[in-house]
Parts: structure tokens; sequence; C-alpha cells
């Protein structure tokens, strides 16, 4: 008998690998090696634990039952079949609970090319077949480490649409939904994410772009802030603090000027490590009267440099609604329990609304406001039992002050004489829950009648209006009935 005819009584009697059993050891180790490659380059956040099925251990044990099957080994094939049973089961169950249906369906692919190898004597029909299916497979598991290697999804935008997670055409202008604020896409590339999918990632969002090739983004989020102006500062300290508690590591690269809203935008660089991925940030905070801004841009690290001019550009078209606009200048304020006047020291001052002061400070009788450093003026009226002096009054002042703030310290109070009337100041540093704040609090004498006009600010922002304030307060003209 010569060789050949041996070899193929030791095939058919089960004694050694066939052809087609080799070939199923060639592939497992292929196989292996783009699995260990996966492995290697996902995001830590993705790679899987001791405990999951996918981890890598087994795509050293297909290279072993590999090396076995190229060999010859009769021996390995029953146990690459069990190998190749156990994977397809437990395998494809894993990433149909987890939602991965082309994963799932991928490891069906495969594990039947594996099968179609390894059990019986495969004819070349076969070895054909499962060389087809083991070739797809060999292809989207390419494309997925060129996704991972490069940072570039060209079927993304496919899959996402085929999802209905995407808008069927490129997104030009964008008109907000919560507020009618526009900005415009920077390019033909970039779609409008649906409604459902973008609150499904963020509840808070309003509008959602994507550029799905690099796997950048702009979110909108829109907060309404009736009759009120939310502080640029402590908005930016917010946005910032939010951002670092959700980061396992967080760093804050620049802060500047948001072109086109220079007083009251900030553009941020941000760079921060979430869910073990490396992610950039270019994020513009814009506030406006009874509205604040979020729009946040952001892509991984290796694509930040070719996405950040986009991202900017479309930050930087922010325009905001209309309905933003400050309402007119408060002007000469006349009391409504009594006939005294506050004047406003300019424009950027505005009446608070009656809806705002019952529900802010209810025992104000007027209250004018800047919201942009929200900087306020409000006049108290107290009826008195007796006649008494604005002196005697004010040593009554820190005691009412320090049952708010118990570690308010003072000034001593000074005169303060305006056009119309004469009466006393005291200044006052705040500290709580909120921040720390400056305090002028005046208060005028009007026979029966005390007229406190309280002035106050951020402390940060108190140096800047401090004039301001001090000037509403000397231009309080008391009643003349």
């Amino acid at each position: 008998m010569n060789r050949s005819g041996a070899e193929y009584d030791e095939v058919a009697l089960g004694l050694k690998a066939s052809t087609g059993h080799r070939i199923a050891g060639g592939l497992m180790i292929v196989n292996a090696v783009l699995v260990l490659l996966e492995t290697f380059l996902m995001p830590e956040s993705s790679k899987p634990d001791l405990l999951t099925p996918s981890f890598p251990v087994t795509a050293i044990i297909d290279i072993a039952l590999g090396v076995s099957l190229l060999s010859g080994s009769a021996g390995a094939v029953k146990l690459s079949v069990i190998r190749i049973g156990l994977g397809l089961v437990l395998f494809t169950l894993a990433r149909a609970l987890a939602g991965e249906w082309l994963a799932a369906g991928m490891q069906v692919g495969v594990s039947a090319a594996f099968l179609l190898l390894l059990v019986g004597h495969p004819r070349r029909l076969q070895i054909g077949l499962a060389s087809l299916l083991f070739g797809l497979y060999l292809l989207l598991e390419g494309l997925g480490l060129y996704i991972l290697f490069s940072g570039q999804n060209p079927i993304a935008r496919t899959v996402l649409s085929a999802r209905g997670e995407l808008s069927s055409e490129p997104v030009g202008d964008v008109v907000g939904q919560i507020v009618d604020y526009r900005l415009r896409s920077p390019s033909e590339r970039w779609y409008l994410r649906t409604d459902e999918a973008a609150k499904r990632d963020n509840p808070l969002a309003d509008r959602w772009l994507i550029r799905p090739d690099l796997d950048a983004h702009i979110l909108v989020i829109a907060e309404r802030v009736p009759d009120t102006m939310v502080p640029l500062a402590p908005f930016v300290d917010t946005v910032v603090g939010n951002m670092r508690a959700a980061a396992s590591s967080f760093e804050l690269i620049d802060a500047v000027a948001l072109p086109g809203h220079p007083d009251t935008g900030k553009l941020l660089r941000m760079r921060a490590t979430v869910d073990g991925q490396n992610v950039e940030y270019l994020a513009g905070l814009v506030t406006a009267y009874g509205s604040a801004y979020q729009l946040i841009g952001f892509t991984g690290e290796r694509n930040f440099a070719a996405v950040e001019p986009e991202l900017r550009a479309a930050i930087e078209s922010f325009v905001l609604p209309a309905s933003a606009a400050l309402p007119k200048g408060a002007g000469r304020v006349v009391g409504n329990a009594a006939p005294y006047a506050i004047t406003a020291p300019n424009e950027r001052w505005i009446t608070a609304s009656a809806e705002l002061l019952a529900q802010q400070n209810a025992a104000s009788d007027r209250w004018i406001l800047r919201p942009d450093v929200d900087a306020h003026v409000t006049v108290v009226l107290e009826p008195l039992d007796e006649e008494t002096t604005v002196a005697a009054l004010m040593q009554q002042v820190p005691e009412r002050i320090r049952s708010s703030w118990p570690t308010a310290s003072f000034q001593p109070a000074e005169p303060l004489s305006g056009t119309h009337a004469s009466g006393e100041i005291l200044h006052a540093s705040l500290a709580g829950a909120e921040g720390a704040f400056e305090m002028d609090y005046a208060v005028y004498v009007v026979g029966l009648r005390a007229f406190h006009v309280i002035a106050m600010a951020p402390a940060p922002a108190y140096p800047g209006v401090r004039d301001e304030l001090r000037r509403a307060q000397l231009s309080f003209e008391p009643p003349t009935d």
C-alpha cells in the first residue's frame, strides 16, 4: 500500500485529521489572531472580564487546537467540535442578550463554517461553502479592525439609518425645539439624530448632530429659566463640575470668551476619560434672558484634530432666539405700596415680573435686576408703630441679616445722601450654600414708614457692578404723601 493510500485509510478510520480538518485548524488560528487583535485595540470599557465567554483565553485554546489539527491530530477534531459547539451557543447567546445582533449573526456564520469543516469527512462542496462563510466573516472582522485602528467607520451612517436613528438627509440649518435658537451644520457629512435616539442617550438633549464616519457629535441642551438669566460664571462651574463627576479623569484645557457672545458665552476645551474611552470636547456655554444653552461637541481622542474645525464652526454659528432679548430697561420705577420711586442705573437693568417677585421675594415691593451678573436691588417697605430714626433701625439690621446668613460680617454703617433723601448704608459680606455675596443695605425713614433698599451681587461680580448698585440706592425718591 502506498503512503497516500495509508493516509487515506487513517483519515477514513478517524486516526488522522482530514484536509477539511486541517483547513479548519488553519482558520481557527486566523480567527484567534483576529480576536486577540480586536481585544488589544478595543477600549478598556468594552473589554470582557474573566467571567464572560469572549475572554481571549478562548483564542489561546483555538490556537492550540488549530496547531494540533494542522499536525493531523484526530483527537483534536472531537475537542474542536466541542469547542465550536459551545462557542456557537454561549457566544451567540451572550451577544444576542446584549442586543449585538450583527455580532451574533457573525458568530453563527463562523461557527457554521468550522462545523462544516470539522464534522465527518467534508467534501469539496462543504469546504467551498465553509470558505465562503469564513470569507464573509473575515471581511466583517477586517472592517471592524479597520474601525478600531483608524477611528473611522465607513458604514456607520448606513447602520444608524437602518436602525431609524438618523435623518434621511444631511442637516443644514438647525432650529431648536424647546426654544427657537439656530445653528448651522458645518458640512454635508453631519446628520440629525432622531428625537427618540437622542433622548434615549441623554434625556436633556434638545438637538443632537452626528458625523457618523468619525463618531463626532454636537449635543445641544437648551433650558428655560423664565424671567431671569443664569449668571455665566456659576453656569460654567456647574457644567464643568458635572462633566468632571461623570469622568474617571478630567482636564479643563482652556476657557475663553465665545465669539459672537463675548459677555454671555464661554468656549471650553476639555479632555476626559469616560467609560474607558479618551474623549475630547469643545463646548460652547451661553446664557440669555429666559434660557441657557450647552453646545457640547465631542469625539474620540484620535479623531478630534480632524473634526475640531467643524465643531468650532457649528458652535460659533449659534444664534439666540428672539425671546432671549432683554426686556426694555426698567428706567424710573414707582413703588406699588407707596408712591416712592427708584431709577435703574442703565438699560441693562430690568424690572422683575410680578410672578418672579411673588415666587422669589414676596416681601419686596419693587425689584430691579441686572440678569447678566445676577445683581439685584429690592425695596422693602416697613410700617412703623412709632417715629424712630434711621440710626435706630440700622442697629437692628445685622441681627436680621444673620437670621438668614449666620456667618455674615459687616462694615460700620455710613451716611447715604442722595438728591431726594438721606439715610444710612451698611455693607455686609455673606457666605452660604449658594455661594458668596456682597450686600449694600440702605435704610430711609419717612414718617411712620421705613424703606429698606437692598442691593446685592455675587462676590466675584460685585466690584464691577458696585457703582451701579450705589447709584440705584442713591436715586431713591421718598413718597410725598
